[in-house]
């Protein structure tokens, strides 16, 4: 089965899914179909409804989006609300930034490391200086 994943970046790709595909080996095939360094602190996401919940990684991904697809379920019914057609979306992202070094993987600073980061520096999170202020304003330029 092949599956849209999304990236940060506003790309997205097909990638072919088995039913025994487990979370980990989702993610290794996304690195190196990207020509990632490592796949170490990559994650799966799914988005359903207006939440967006983190793919263990030891999981089944199909087993985990049926799981996450029935509790949703489960719980629009116990509140006696309508229904909704459940679609969910898969994004592939950074969730760990332990070990991240900017520059050392060119690939994944293009795609991930600057697009997941911009909406923060936008809000002041990260305390920068004048100089890499208008660094930073002018790549977003």
């Amino acid at each position: 089965i092949f599956h849209k994943v999304y990236f940060p970046d506003d790309t997205d790709e097909a990638f072919e899914v088995e039913s025994s595909t487990r979370a980990k080996d989702f993610c290794q095939g996304i690195a190196n179909r990207l020509r990632l360094k490592s796949s170490e602190g990559f994650s799966l996401f799914v988005k359903i409804i207006d939440k967006v919940i983190a793919v263990p990684t030891s999981d089944f991904f199909f087993d985990f989006v049926r799981h996450l697809t029935d509790l949703i379920k489960a719980t629009i019914r116990r509140n006696k609300t309508a229904l909704p057609q459940l679609t969910y979306q898969v994004f592939y992202m950074k969730k760990l930034w332990s070990n991240t070094v900017p520059g050392k993987d060119h690939n994944a600073d293009n795609i991930f490391h600057y697009h997941q980061e911009l909406p923060k520096y936008l809000r002041g999170y990260h305390k920068v200086g004048k100089h890499e202020a208008s660094e930073i304003a002018a790549l977003i330029y």
